[in-house]
């Protein structure tokens, strides 16, 4: 994993509440969709350079501040860029006066970006988190969901680690894929004092099972009892109505610096009741968050926040009303028709290719350089994208991990431009051959150019799937010589299903 060191710009200045009634929470800034299909068609026979530098490196390169190094990988990349760990500077040692010109990273108490006027956390008043020993716990969603931020919760705990805010070398994960887990993550207890402050940080999407359940919230109340206690929500805030995890903005006043969240006093909430912050991953929700751990009693924060308690409801009864008939092709992509231009470009884009967690961040990285992994998350949302493996096995690199619902890969290659499919299909081939050492797409790469030099080989179990995503772009391509090898490919995909393959 690679972290950065570049130089970081000036924020623009966000105003903190004075009072219960104060402004801010869950309307903060949104991360910006990424531009569409970049550029025009492409001729799918035209001549490609494997051994040549990375494209998606390149292209990110253009489009990165200034201070993001071009070697940077996207999940860190992503983080610079949301000024992650410069919202955190409040819970960090701060310098006793202002640093020298031209001072290194380590005299004022920064370990990774040079000194630079600007960011507005250099020139707040000094609390009493100085003194405070800040050990943050971050625990994972394990939620199947949360594998499209695998790689970003991984740069995160770098980040806390490389600024001294935490210890942990492993991330446990939460239990969340049924309606009642049984599991436990067990997290160090702080004993409530500013010298031994012990935060646990929550990171998920809101998209599993135990969140609709509220199974999850009893855990966070038994947290709250020893520790401050944070969820950060990885979606976009105007996604978030669409998760189960829907916080309200609340006034927040705590009785001491890193007190745990029991302590906390909340503007109307109910007996019993904790408040827990929930933060959008960007920097003024992270940096009012930190603000308001380090500065004890000092005066009211508003954050976003939900409620819980010891008591979690009971799991949902059986419906009430027949389920509704499964959603055509068409319906869900009606219903998609509404999301974000990235979302629809991102989708259109991994129709042409085999689908897994690999395969759809390096698609991802070149048609929307820069983007975050919330399209894929809003793909998922919109039920186009279905896991086609057991739980253990999403992570695969060398099968078909996700796959489309029936009928929506062809309505979506029809949408696309032949050159575009072509060349999306030839970069998924090369990649998976090449990099990842896949062999059931030996010499697909080679198809395009000419079908009819390049065997099908036997159909698998494991290579079906793959075989399969092959004729759709065939068909999706028409014309002499694919339309010949596609269907001698259909004919051999039917025998093998009409046989023990099945």
């Amino acid at each position: 994993m690679n972290t950065t060191t570049a130089q970081p710009e000036e924020p623009e200045e966000t105003e903190e509440p004075d009072g219960p009634d104060g402004p801010g929470g869950p309307n903060g800034p949104e991360h910006p969709g990424g531009p569409e299909d970049p550029g025009g068609p492409e001729d799918p026979d035209g001549p490609e350079d494997p051994d040549g530098p990375r494209p998606w490196v390149m292209a990110r390169a253009l489009r990165r501040p200034a201070w993001v190094a071009p070697d940077t990988s996207p999940a860190a990349a992503l983080l610079v860029e949301r000024r992650i760990a410069a919202a955190l500077q409040p819970l960090l040692p701060q310098p006793t006066g202002p640093p020298a010109l031209g001072a290194a990273p380590r005299e004022v108490g920064w370990p990774s970006w040079p000194s630079a006027p600007g960011p507005a956390w250099q020139a707040e008043e000094r609390h009493a988190a100085e003194s405070a020993a800040w050990d943050i716990t971050v625990v994972a969603d394990g939620g199947l969901s949360m594998e499209f931020w695998r790689p970003v919760v991984e740069e995160l705990v770098v980040l806390l680690r490389r600024v001294g805010l935490c210890r942990q070398e492993s991330i446990p994960t939460l239990d969340t894929e049924s309606a009642a887990p049984e599991t436990d993550v067990p997290v160090p207890e702080g004993d409530g004092t500013a010298t031994a402050s012990r935060p646990v940080l929550l990171l998920t999407d809101g998209l599993a099972m135990a969140w609709r359940t509220s199974e999850v919230l009893p855990r966070l109340h038994a947290w709250a009892l020893r520790n401050p206690v944070v969820v950060v929500h990885l979606l976009p805030e105007k996604l978030w109505p669409s998760t189960a995890l829907v916080p309200r903005l609340r006034a927040l006043r705590s009785p001491l610096v890193g007190a745990p969240a029991a302590d906390v006093d909340c503007e109307g909430a109910p007996p019993g009741a904790v408040a827990v912050p929930v933060l959008a991953l960007h920097e003024e929700h992270v940096h009012r968050w930190a603000r308001f751990l380090a500065r004890g009693p000092e005066g009211w924060t508003s954050l976003p926040t939900v409620l819980v308690s010891a008591d979690a409801p009971g799991p949902p009864g059986p419906p009430t009303r027949p389920a509704e008939p499964a959603a055509t092709a068409q319906d869900l992509l009606r219903d998609f028709a509404s999301a974000s231009p990235g979302a629809q470009a991102l989708a259109t884009r991994l129709s042409g290719v085999p689908l897994n967690l690999p395969v759809m961040r390096r698609t991802q990285s070149r048609l929307l350089p820069g983007s975050a992994p919330d399209l894929l998350s809003e793909i998922f949302i919109a039920g186009l994208l279905v896991p086609v493996v057991d739980r253990a096995e999403i992570r695969g690199h060398d099968r078909v991990t996700f796959d489309f619902p029936e009928g929506v890969r062809e309505l979506l290659l029809a949408s696309l431009h032949k050159s575009t499919t072509a060349e999306a299909f030839r970069d998924a081939a090369h990649f998976l051959e090449h990099d990842l050492g896949v062999p059931e797409v030996q010499g697909w790469d080679r198809l395009l150019r000419a079908p009819q030099a390049v065997e099908t080989g036997p159909v698998t179990e494991r290579s079906e799937p793959f075989l399969r995503v092959q004729l759709a772009v065939l068909k999706a391509l028409s014309g002499q010589p694919y339309e010949a090898h596609a269907r001698r490919l259909e004919g051999e995909l039917a025998r093998w299903s009409a046989g023990d393959g099945a």
